[in-house]
C-alpha cells in the first residue's frame, strides 16, 4: 500500500513539473526557429513578449527565463548594456527573467550568477541551470535552489532546456516552480497515512530535501545531515529505482518511488517512512481482534457442550465455519489486491471486527482503483498531448504551417497548446512576410546593380581626370620650384651687387678724399710756385740793379754785368717756368675738381644703383616667397588630389564589392524564396510559390572592372 501511494504521489509531482518542462522546451524550440527567421533588431522584444505570455498563461509557474551567449541573439549586446527593462545586465547579454510576485504582479529583471561555478551552501552550483546544458546539451532540473525573486528569497526548482541554432549552443530557456507546492503534497500525504505519525520526503537526485512533512526548515539541506537515518538515501535515489527498505534493525520502514522529470537524467524521489511499531501495532490489533473472537466462540461451545453433548459438536463445527469462512474470504481478497486484481467483490457485512476488516479491505481496493484510474487518466492525458504535439511538429518539420492544435487539451496543458499555436502563427506571419519581401528585394537588387554600374563609369572618368590634373600640378609645382630656386640665385647675386655697390661707394669716397688731399697739396705747391715766382722776380730786379751798378762801374763791373745778365735771364726763365708750373697746376686743380665732381656723380649713381638693387632685392624676395608659397600650395593640392584619387580608387573597389553583394543578394533572395515556397501558410494547402520569382541582378560589366592597387 505504501509503495502504491508513493508511486501515485510521484506521478502527480511528475505531471506538475513536466508542465514546466514542456513550457521550457516549447520556448526553446520557438526561440531556435525565430532566431533564424526574425530580424535581429526585433528578437529581444519578441522573445520577452513570448516569455511573459507563457508566464501569464501558466499560473502554476513562478517564473520564465532565457539566457543567451554573448552577442548570440542579435550581435548588439553593447547597445543593451544595463538595460534592465529589456532583461540585460552590464554585459548587454539577453538574460530576461520574468517572475510572478506574491501579489500576482509580473515583472522582469536580469538573471544573476548565470556563469558562476561557485556553490550554494547546500552544494548546488549557482549557475548549474546554465552551465549544465551548455556543457552536455541536456535538459536540466536544479533544486531546491535559493533565489531572490522580487526581493524575497524562495526555494525553487528550475527547469532549463538548451537552445541550439544550426546545431550550435546559443543559450537556455527555462521555467521556475516554487517548491512550496511540494511541501503541501508531502504534508497532505503524511497526514493521510497512520494519522500523520510517519515522514514524507521529496528529495532531489543528490539527496537534498525539497519537501519534508516533519521538518520544513530542513528544505535545501542534505537529508543525511538532517537525520543520520537517511545516510544511504542519496545513493538509493540516484539509481532511479522503486524500493522498499524493510530492515529489522531500523525503526522505520522506508518506501522510495522515483520521479522521472522531463528528459533529464537526474530523477528525484518520493520517500515515505513509517515507524515499524505503527505497522506492527495495526497488525497486532487485527490479530488481537481475531483472537478475542475465537476465544468467545470456544467458551460458548464448551457451555453448549456441557448442556447438549451431541449438539455441541455440531455447534462447534458451525461456529468454526462461520468464523473461518469470512476470514478466509478476507485473506483471498487481500491476496487479490496484492496481485492488482481490483475488480473483486467482498460480500461481508458483519457488525464485528471481521466486518471492520472487510470494510477496510474494500476501502483499500477503492482507493487503489481510484489512484490507478487517476494515474491512467494522467498518462492518457500526457500521451494525448504528446501525440498531438508530435503530430503537429511532424507537419511543421515538413513545412506545413497550418498544423495548429485545435483539439481541446487538459487545463494543465492548455498553456502549452496556446504557446504552440501562438508560435506557429508568428512563424506563419514571418514566412509570409519573407515571401512578400522577395520581390521588393529583387527590385532593390536590380536598382543597386544599375546604380553600381553607372557609378563605376563615373568613378573611372573621375579617376582619369584626377590623374591628368595631378600630372599637370606636378609640372606646375616643378616650374614653381625652379622659379623659386632662380629667384633665390638672383637674390644672392643682388646681395653681391649691393655689396659691390657699397664697395664702389667706399672706393669713391676714398678717391674723393685722395682728390681733396691732392687739391690741398696743389694749393701748397701753388704757394711754393708763387714764392719761387717772387724770388725770381726779386732776383731779376736784383740782377737789373746789379747790371745798373755794373754799368756804373764800367769795365770793372763788366764781368759782374755778365753775371747779372745771366742771373736776370735765369730769373726770367724761373718766372717763366713758375708761370708754366702754375698753369699746369691750375689745369691739374681744374681736372681734380672735375674728377671730384665726377666721383661725386659716380657716388650718387652708386647710391641710386644701391637703392634700385635693394628694390630689386625686395621684389625678388617677394617673388621667391610667393613661388615657395605657391609651390607649398601646389604640394598640398597635389596631396589632396592624391587623397581624392585614393578615395576614388576605394570607391571603385567598393562599387565592385557592392555589385558583387547585389549579385550575392539575388542568389540569397532566390534561395530564400525557394525555401519559403516549401511552407504551407493557409488552410487550403496553398504555399508561397506565388511569391517566388526568377531573380536576376545585373552586376558591373567585366569590361568596366578596374583594378586599383
Amino acid at each position: 500500500m505504501l509503495q502504491n501511494r508513493a508511486a501515485v504521489e510521484a506521478q502527480g509531482i511528475k505531471g506538475a513539473l513536466d508542465v514546466a518542462f514542456d513550457a521550457a522546451r516549447t520556448d526553446a524550440h520557438s526561440f531556435s526557429v525565430l532566431a533564424e527567421r526574425t530580424a535581429p533588431g526585433e528578437r529581444r522584444a519578441q522573445f520577452n513578449a513570448l516569455l511573459r505570455h507563457v508566464l501569464e498563461q501558466n499560473p502554476s509557474l513562478n517564473g520564465t527565463y532565457s539566457a543567451w551567449e554573448p552577442n548570440a541573439i542579435d550581435g548588439n549586446d553593447a547597445g543593451f548594456a544595463n538595460n534592465h527593462a529589456a532583461g540585460s545586465d552590464s554585459t548587454g547579454r539577453f538574460l530576461a527573467y520574468w517572475t510572478r510576485g506574491a501579489n500576482g504582479n509580473v515583472a522582469i529583471q536580469p538573471l544573476v550568477e548565470y556563469d558562476s561555478a561557485e556553490r550554494h551552501p547546500n552544494g548546488l552550483v549557482k549557475g548549474g541551470w546554465y552551465l549544465g546544458p551548455k556543457a552536455n546539451g541536456e535538459e536540466s532540473i536544479l533544486g531546491p535552489l535559493p533565489y531572490i525573486v522580487q526581493g524575497k528569497q524562495v526555494f525553487l526548482a528550475t527547469m532549463s532546456v538548451p537552445i541550439t541554432v544550426h546545431g550550435r549552443f546559443v543559450g537556455v530557456s527555462g521555467t521556475d516552480y516554487d517548491l512550496d507546492f511540494l511541501q503541501k503534497v508531502a504534508s497532505k500525504t503524511n497526514a493521510s497515512l497512520f494519522s500523520g505519525k510517519g515522514v514524507v520526503l521529496i528529495v532531489n537526485n543528490t539527496g537534498l530535501i525539497a519537501a519534508n512533512s516533519a521538518a520544513p526548515e530542513t528544505i535545501g539541506k542534505a537529508a543525511a545531515s538532517a537525520d543520520p537515518h537517511w545516510a544511504q538515501l542519496a545513493d538509493i535515489v540516484k539509481t532511479g529505482e522503486a524500493r522498499v527498505i524493510d530492515d529489522p534493525k531500523q525503526a522505520n520502514i522506508d518506501v522510495y518511488s522515483p520521479i522521472t522529470l522531463g528528459r533529464s537524467k537526474t530523477p528525484w524521489s518520493v520517500v515515505i517512512s513509517v515507524p515499524r511499531a505503527l505497522v506492527m501495532a495495526q497488525a497486532e490489533t487485527l490479530s488481537g481482534s481475531l483472537s478475542a473472537k475465537a476465544i468467545t466462540s470456544m467458551v460458548l461451545q464448551l457451555l453448549i457442550g456441557i448442556g447438549v453433548a451431541v449438539g455441541a459438536v455440531f455447534a462447534i463445527g458451525l461456529a468454526a465455519k462461520r468464523i473461518a469462512t469470512p476470514i478466509s474470504q478476507c485473506a483471498q481478497f487481500a491476496n487479490g489486491i496484492a496481485k492488482e486484481q481490483l475488480d473483486q467483490n467482498l460480500a461481508i457485512h458483519q457488525a464485528d471486527e471481521v466486518g471492520t476488516l472487510a470494510e477496510a479491505l474494500r476501502k483499500m481496493q477503492e482507493d487503489i482503483k481510484a489512484n490507478l484510474a487517476r494515474r491512467v487518466d494522467e498518462q492518457a492525458k500526457t500521451e494525448f498531448v504528446v501525440e498531438t504535439v508530435s503530430t503537429s511538429l511532424g507537419g511543421l518539420s515538413k513545412g506545413d504551417l497550418t498544423v495548429d492544435i485545435a483539439q481541446a487539451f487538459p487545463s494543465e496543458y492548455e498553456g502549452l497548446k496556446q504557446n504552440f499555436n501562438t508560435a506557429l502563427a508568428s512563424l506563419r506571419d514571418l514566412i509570409g512576410a519573407v515571401g512578400e519581401s522577395t520581390e521588393t528585394i529583387r527590385t532593390g537588387s536590380q536598382e543597386i546593380a544599375q546604380a553600381s554600374e553607372d557609378l563605376a563609369r563615373r568613378t573611372e572618368s573621375n579617376a582619369a581626370s584626377l590623374e591628368e590634373t595631378s600630372a599637370a600640378l606636378v609640372q606646375i609645382d616643378g616650374r614653381l620650384r625652379a622659379g623659386a630656386s632662380a629667384s633665390d640665385q638672383t637674390l644672392k647675386r643682388a646681395d653681391q651687387a649691393i655689396l659691390t655697390v657699397q664697395g664702389g661707394r667706399s672706393t669713391a669716397d676714398e678717391a674723393m678724399q685722395a682728390m681733396g688731399r691732392v687739391s690741398s697739396s696743389a694749393e701748397g705747391i701753388d704757394n711754393v710756385i708763387e714764392g719761387l715766382d717772387k724770388i725770381a722776380f726779386q732776383t731779376r730786379v736784383l740782377a737789373m740793379n746789379a747790371a745798373v751798378e755794373a754799368g756804373r762801374a764800367g769795365d770793372a763791373g763788366r764781368g759782374f754785368a755778365v753775371v747779372a745778365d745771366l742771373v736776370s735771364a735765369l730769373a726770367m726763365r724761373a718766372e717763366e717756368e713758375a708761370r708754366i708750373a702754375r698753369d699746369q697746376l691750375t689745369a691739374t686743380q681744374t681736372d681734380i675738381t672735375a674728377a671730384v665732381q665726377a666721383v661725386r656723380r659716380v657716388d650718387t649713381a652708386l647710391v641710386d644703383i644701391a637703392q634700385d638693387v635693394e628694390s630689386v632685392h625686395g621684389l625678388l624676395g617677394t617673388m621667391a616667397e610667393d613661388s615657395r608659397a605657391q609651390s607649398a600650395a601646389m604640394t598640398e593640392i597635389s596631396a589632396a588630389l592624391g587623397a581624392m584619387d585614393q578615395a576614388t580608387q576605394q570607391n571603385a573597389a567598393m562599387v565592385e564589392q557592392t555589385s558583387a553583394a547585389a549579385r550575392n543578394l539575388s542568389i540569397e533572395v532566390t534561395s530564400l524564396s525557394a525555401q519559403a515556397a516549401t511552407f504551407t501558410v493557409d488552410r487550403v494547402g496553398t504555399n508561397l510559390r506565388s511569391f517566388q520569382r526568377d531573380v536576376h541582378v545585373r552586376g558591373a560589366r567585366p569590361d568596366r572592372a578596374r583594378s586599383f592597387a
